[in-house]
């Protein structure tokens, strides 16, 4: 079963921020899902996987496009990526291939306990993590949670954070960091800018 991750506050609130750091898994100098014995150790360590479950790469590789598509379906909730030299950290297709990866990943409503709640509705075990994230995200969309979680606009970092902000605006995952880097290119393109 299941556990809530520990309090954290500049993480995403209960087990929203099994999405922030699922799609934190893939950082620019590696993947800590890339193999399946990673992607059992991860899920393991969120109570998500049965200590006797073991992964499969067919298992790891559905689990990296439901990453993949949630880092799209975050990215949706900041404003569009600033201009960079560097690639997008984005699969375009990404949105595409989750929505047809949750055709195989059903959740049910479970009404035997206190409160009605979406559960797995797949018996495999992968499936089952892989689904009680999806089920995460709705219980984000229904309390109002989900908007706050985001990727960082610049391209290249595209890191998800949650965003705390009193006025939810906030763009970009560190402001020292990525924030600056963009601001830098944008005062290069202006002075650079043909002045008439």
């Amino acid at each position: 079963m299941a556990t809530d991750p520990p309090v954290d506050d500049t993480a995403a609130p209960g087990r929203l921020r099994w999405i922030e750091e699922f799609v934190n898994t893939r950082r620019e100098d590696g993947d800590d899902i890339a193999a399946p014995e990673q992607l059992g150790h991860w899920l393991r360590d969120r109570g998500l996987l049965p200590a006797d479950a073991a992964v499969d790469p067919a298992g790891r590789d559905r689990a990296e496009a439901v990453r993949e598509g949630l880092r799209a379906l975050i990215a949706a909730n900041n404003v569009a990526p600033v201009a960079s030299p560097r690639p997008d950290g984005l699969d375009p297709a990404a949105g595409a291939a989750l929505a047809a990866l949750t055709r195989d990943l059903p959740l049910v409503l479970d009404v035997t306990g206190p409160a009605p709640r979406l559960v797995p509705g797949t018996a495999d075990p992968v499936d089952a993590a892989l689904a009680t994230l999806l089920a995460v995200v709705a219980e984000a969309v229904a309390t109002g949670a989900w908007h706050r979680l985001k990727a960082c606009r610049e391209p290249s970092c595209r890191w998800a954070y949650y965003d705390h902000s009193r006025n939810r605006r906030r763009t970009w995952c560190s402001m020292e960091i990525c924030g600056n880097r963009a601001k830098a290119r944008a005062a290069h393109h202006r002075r650079s800018a043909p002045r008439d």
